[in-house]
């Protein structure tokens, strides 16, 4: 059985290549929504979604960790049976 994380190891852990680019992408699309929505031609409903969907997808990748099971003295867990 696999040990859960703590909410300090949670905390101190290292995210996923992938999230972080998934971070980095979505960061860009709420800060293009941010730069368009001063633009007076561009959709209101448009910015706001971009806007929106840009800071969720990017706060949801931020809680992806990884997690090797280790506690944190550095040993792996012992195995209960």
């Amino acid at each position: 059985m696999q040990q859960k994380p703590s909410l300090w190891q949670r905390i101190i852990s290292d995210t996923p290549a992938f999230f972080k680019k998934v971070q980095i992408f979505a960061l860009g699309l709420a800060g293009l929504g941010g730069m368009l929505a001063s633009i007076q031609g561009i959709p209101q409903g448009l910015t706001t979604t971009l806007i929106s969907a840009g800071t969720a997808v990017a706060a949801i990748a931020q809680f992806a960790v990884k997690f090797d099971g280790a506690d944190s003295s550095g040993d792996a867990p012992a195995e209960t049976k």
